[in-house]
């Protein structure tokens, strides 16, 4: 909710989940905004590049991943993200004991 309501005042602000739109809320986001949302799929990695492809291009995306499947992307954040010191922004969930969804 707090993402919609910055995403409202920001056209730029994007988000990417990689296929957990329910776990991470970001249906609520794409309720919102469906041409600002985007689903890659079970592609973590994928997920990554793509945020750091649309930083390059000015937008500003958040990028929510589970925090168990971001071990795929570790790479893709270091070389694509980190040390291009671009502004992606990252929501990491279920770190930790998590009940039922």
């Amino acid at each position: 909710e707090a993402l919609i309501a910055e995403a409202e005042a920001d056209k730029d602000i994007v988000a990417i989940h990689a296929a957990m739109g329910g776990g991470t809320g970001m249906n609520l986001f794409h309720r919102r905004f469906p041409n600002r949302c985007f689903d890659v799929g079970i592609a973590e990695q994928h997920a990554v590049t793509f945020a750091a492809g649309l930083a390059c291009e000015g937008l500003k995306p958040f990028c929510a991943i589970y925090s168990s499947f971001l071990q795929r992307a570790y790479d893709q954040v270091v070389h694509d993200v980190d040390l291009q010191k671009l502004p992606v922004r990252f929501a990491m969930d279920r770190a930790g004991l998590v009940g039922a969804d």
